[in-house]
């Protein structure tokens, strides 16, 4: 829109008997508009950058991003489960959804921890898949996701030393609540590096599967950053065993009586790839086995061939 001098000068065109003083007073009113225009333009293309920017650094994050509302629910799909309040060990109440196996009396139980981006609603896939395979299943939030008790989460935090607390409290339940109570442990992300560590101090944990699990958290940190340019923060004051599976591994209490570890990697993974699951495998080579996807990154393991990720599974279930 014009201001009100530009509107008299372009009043002036029209009055103006010299033709070559329109001519030149033309230019400069179009110039004008032009600069304003390119300016106009300047400005929506780096809103726009910037949109695609955080969308990009969004989808990459190892930043913790919870999300309360469940884009679907178990209903949804015709599943047989209930909702259920379970207390982790220091009394934070979490929301849970536990399903019956489609296999008739079947005592096995899967627990699944989720990679701290979104909620347990994320991984109906998943616990479609595992019901297929005669499992009981149990998926929770951890505190301040989905429907669990209010939790400040820091977005700029790799994990909460606190979410083991959560796990052990899943672990509880499901020991007073069914018989015989052995359960094995299913992680994705962060939620596969706590199943390492609960899985081997647990005398209750058969086996683990962790799909992407990172080391330590210092090198997670250090690798996040040299990667995906992400400084990340990491928790004070925690038990490593619990939560850090380099330490898991060699001092769990419950490491030499597991019955098998399977981590699962994209062949073309940087930061928690091949190269970091050998290191896992050479502290811990009892049962210990590594299953790596062809030609994909950690973020795409499940999506780049479904029946085979579920293959690799169930042969390594049935076989230990």
């Amino acid at each position: 829109m014009m201001n009100e001098n530009e509107s008299m000068n372009y009043k002036y065109l029209f009055h103006n008997r010299n033709p070559e003083l329109s001519l030149t007073s033309i230019f400069i009113i179009l110039a004008r508009l032009l600069k304003r225009l390119q300016k106009k333009i300047f400005l929506l293309m780096k809103k726009i950058s910037v949109f695609i920017f955080l969308s990009l650094l969004a989808a990459t994050s190892f930043a913790l991003n919870p999300v309360r509302e469940y884009a679907v629910l178990p209903s949804d799909f015709g599943l047989d489960y209930k909702e259920v309040t379970i207390t982790a060990t220091d009394g934070i109440k979490l929301n849970a959804w536990i399903f019956k196996s489609t296999t008739p009396d079947s005592k096995k139980m899967v627990v699944i921890s989720d990679d701290g981006e979104g909620n347990m609603a994320d991984n109906m896939e998943v616990i479609g898949q595992w019901l297929s395979l005669g499992y009981n299943v149990v998926a929770y939030d951890y505190r301040g996701y989905g429907k669990s008790e209010e939790f400040n989460i820091n977005q700029k935090f790799y994990i909460y030393a606190q979410f083991a607390k959560d796990l052990q409290g899943v672990l509880d339940y499901v020991r007073k609540t069914y018989s015989p109570g052995y359960v094995d442990l299913y992680g994705i992300g962060i939620g596969g590096g706590l199943s390492i560590g609960l899985g081997s101090s647990s005398g209750q944990v058969r086996r683990v599967i962790a799909d992407g699990p990172y080391v330590s958290l210092e090198d997670a940190k250090a690798r996040i950053k040299q990667f995906k340019a992400q400084d990340l923060m990491l928790p004070l004051a925690y038990d490593k065993n619990l939560i850090e599976p380099i330490y898991a591994l060699k001092e769990g209490l419950n490491q030499d009586k597991l019955m098998g570890i399977l981590l699962i990697a994209g062949q073309n993974e940087q930061i928690f790839g091949p190269d970091q699951m050998k290191q896992l495998q050479k502290i811990h080579p009892k049962n210990l086995q590594i299953y790596l996807v062809p030609n994909a990154t950690n973020d795409k393991n499940l999506s780049t061939n479904k029946d085979e990720y579920f293959n690799q599974v169930k042969k390594f279930v049935t076989g230990h």
